[in-house]
């Protein structure tokens, strides 16, 4: 067992609650991905301002899926702190209508509450994602 403060390494509901949310992204169908938010979650995506609950995030996503055509998560580490903290590495695949692909590292902490998702921080660049 970990000491007290120190990350673990885990398969546990909320690392399978990740991986689905994620999945749900995937699909580029934002309503699949806001149902596993609370209604007054907070999310955090790079610099863009903060969207709260699931109408603020579809309403926030508008411009990204605008560029976007296609999404790919590749998990290294999904670490449950607790019950209710987790932190995800990884790197993301981006790619554009356009047709260009940027693979970009990130680092997300997702807080839960009552079975899904109160905060979710996703830090990462994804300039690159939004210049020509």
């Amino acid at each position: 067992m970990a000491e007290a403060g120190t990350a673990t390494k885990s398969s546990g509901k909320n690392s399978e609650l990740v991986r689905k949310m994620f999945e749900a992204g995937e699909s580029m169908n934002v309503h699949n991905f806001v149902k596993f938010y609370n209604d007054d979650a907070l999310y955090q995506f790079s610099n863009f301002p903060v969207a709260h609950g699931p109408q603020g995030i579809v309403d926030a996503s508008q411009g990204f899926l605008s560029k976007v055509a296609k999404v790919v998560h590749h998990i290294k580490n999904l670490w449950e702190i607790d019950d209710e903290n987790a932190v995800c590495e990884m790197t993301v695949t981006y790619t554009r209508h356009d047709g260009k692909v940027f693979t970009l590292p990130c680092c997300d902490t997702i807080v839960f509450k009552n079975g899904k998702v109160q905060e979710l921080r996703i830090y990462m660049d994804i300039t690159p994602v939004f210049t020509d």
